[in-house]
């Protein structure tokens, strides 16, 4: 019997992983070129860049600055002259902020962080989109801070879940060209932020872990297969979700500051 039931084979699809150089951009980057995708790389250390690429065999590294509108716009040209066009976007680019509370956060502080996580979601979509055709699609890389109230970090949760809506304005919009726009919220994952977080907060693994009905951190991968799957024809009429990938982190209520 023939199976009409779409595969996660991406080969041939072309697409702009943001924040590429490490962690899950990278391991997302790894996973989609395993499926036969052409992956270009961005981010805004060319030395990563340049060590990324080499590792994960991208089809091109381009640095650029996601919150900077004329870099977007020369970051998309030049996908599109490496590429020759564009299917997917992976929006992962992101920063965190200190760790303060609201009372002790900078101003800053928060421009970075929204300028990059927001901001850049925004002028990403809004310049590959004028590229894409439909049965393209972009994924954003959203959090578990941007579901539940995450105190010890202001402006990274409410970037977060700007971005749940932003997913959900662009989706409606973008479907008139036949592109979908989906978010992944990763939970506490085993990646080079979150051990940053422990040792800023001095805390351990396990005041998150006993958060998780899972009872484990996540990894990378399981990332990047979510954002493989919504890329892919099995996901054709998904659009505007955010999926947490957490462990029940969210399941359970566990959005919330473990460290208060």
């Amino acid at each position: 019997m023939t199976s009409n039931v779409p595969t996660l084979d991406l080969t041939g699809r072309r697409i702009l992983v943001t924040g590429g150089a490490g962690g899950i951009g990278l391991e997302t980057a790894h996973l989609l070129i395993e499926a036969g995708a052409k992956v270009v790389l961005n981010d805004i250390s060319e030395e990563s860049l340049e060590k990324a690429c080499a590792e994960v065999g991208a089809a091109g590294a381009l640095s650029a600055n996601v919150a900077d509108e004329d870099a977007v716009k020369s970051l998309i040209d030049d996908t599109l002259d490496i590429l020759g066009g564009l299917d997917g976007v992976v929006n992962n680019a992101g920063v965190f902020e200190p760790i303060k509370g609201t009372r002790r956060q900078t101003l800053d502080d928060w421009r970075r962080v929204i300028d990059v996580n927001l901001q850049g979601v925004f002028l990403m979509s809004r310049e590959a989109s004028r590229h894409m055709a439909p049965g393209s699609a972009f994924v954003n890389m959203a959090s578990v801070a941007g579901l539940g109230g995450f105190g010890a970090s202001n402006g990274y949760g409410v970037s977060k879940a700007g971005i749940v809506m932003m997913t959900k304005t662009m989706a409606c919009d973008f479907a008139r060209y036949g592109i979908r726009v989906n978010a992944v919220a990763p939970g506490v994952i085993e990646a080079p932020m979150a051990s940053a977080i422990f040792d800023k907060v001095a805390i351990g693994s396990d005041v998150y872990t006993r958060r998780i009905p899972m009872g484990r951190l996540g990894k990378q991968e399981e990332i990047g297969n979510a954002v493989l799957f919504l890329l892919s024809d099995r996901a054709s009429y998904i659009t505007g979700v955010t999926l947490p990938v957490d462990g029940g982190w969210t399941a359970f209520g566990g959005a919330g500051d473990a460290s208060a």
